[in-house]
């Protein structure tokens, strides 16, 4: 194998001196190189970025993220860019939590995780090949890259749940959570039981309340279809945007309503309205809520930058 593209599948194999015919890097010895190859299971649970940017073939690992780290700066680090990262981990990392753990690697795509024993070449590669590439190109640059015996061309490999396949040049589309509001200071109520200002008792609070300036502009955490303009009891003003997993967002207590039920919106560009106090509210704030397909709603913060 030659250049960085090269790689194996993690296929769980033991991983001898023969299989690493890429070239090695001088002062490393081939125990450590192998150690990080996806041959074999990923490398330290905190690996050093430097090992990622000197090693010719493709490498993963686990990073740690530590205070003052964006994505930007990680994806530096170990030699690769931000929608790599991002798509390997299906995450736009807005935020980044101090002391979580994200997928990396030293490629130039997606580094795509089996779900299921059984899934094939044929099926992974149709699934992402994209309309602008050959699919049978596409095939063997995913073979070929990730060091498959020419047969998989001929027959339809399969893989095992938990191998890692390597599509170059692969970025997803993520159609993830982003933060209503174009800045904020902080949150004024969580998600989850409190103390209700109006009622007066403890209450299970649906979303997340961000107290801003009247008239302060709202947009939409995804893109989606408007199913509700209007008032809605103690929300007030509310607008409703259902999203094409059917997931629903609410955005409550506005001062007006910028769109009607019907209307496609754009994620973080259309204006959906402007942060009041209608319905039951002591001040201005948005309401924030996020609803599962099922119904269920959840803890809209946790969300941001995720599906």
């Amino acid at each position: 194998m030659t250049g960085r593209g090269k790689l194996a599948v993690a296929l769980g194999l033991t991983l001898g001196t023969a299989a690493l015919s890429g070239a090695m890097v001088p002062g490393v010895s081939p125990f450590y190189y192998a150690r990080f190859s996806v041959m074999t299971p990923p490398g330290p649970a905190e690996p050093s970025p430097e090992a990622f940017r000197r090693i010719p073939r493709l490498i993963h690992a686990r990073h740690k993220v530590v205070k003052g780290e964006d994505i930007r700066s990680i994806a530096s680090a170990y030699g690769t860019d931000i929608r790599s990262l991002q798509s390997t981990n299906s995450n736009e990392f807005i935020f980044l939590s101090r002391g979580g753990y994200i997928r990396v690697h030293n490629g130039r795509g997606l580094l795509y995780e089996v779900s299921a024993n059984g899934e094939t070449l044929n099926g992974i590669a149709a699934r992402y090949c994209g309309k602008s590439r050959d699919l049978k190109s596409f095939k063997a640059e995913i073979v070929d890259d990730n060091g498959l015996p020419p047969s998989a061309l001929l027959v339809n490999h399969k893989f095992r749940k938990g191998d890692r396949v390597y599509l170059p040049a692969v970025y997803i589309d993520l159609d993830t959570y982003r933060m209503p509001l174009r800045s904020f200071g902080r949150i004024s109520s969580r998600f989850g039981v409190r103390y209700h200002p109006v009622l007066k008792r403890k209450i299970f609070h649906n979303g997340a309340d961000i107290p801003m300036p009247l008239g302060t502009p709202v947009y939409p955490s995804r893109s989606g279809t408007v199913t509700y303009s209007g008032w809605k009891g103690g929300y007030g003003n509310v607008v409703e945007v259902r999203h094409k997993d059917g997931s629903l967002c609410r955005y409550g207590h506005l001062s007006q309503a910028s769109v009607a039920v019907g209307e496609t919106v754009q994620k973080s560009k259309t204006l959906l309205g402007k942060v009041g106090s209608t319905g039951m509210s002591t001040g201005p704030h948005l309401h924030f809520e996020i609803i599962t397909p099922s119904g269920k709603s959840v803890n809209p913060l946790a969300k941001i930058g995720k599906k």
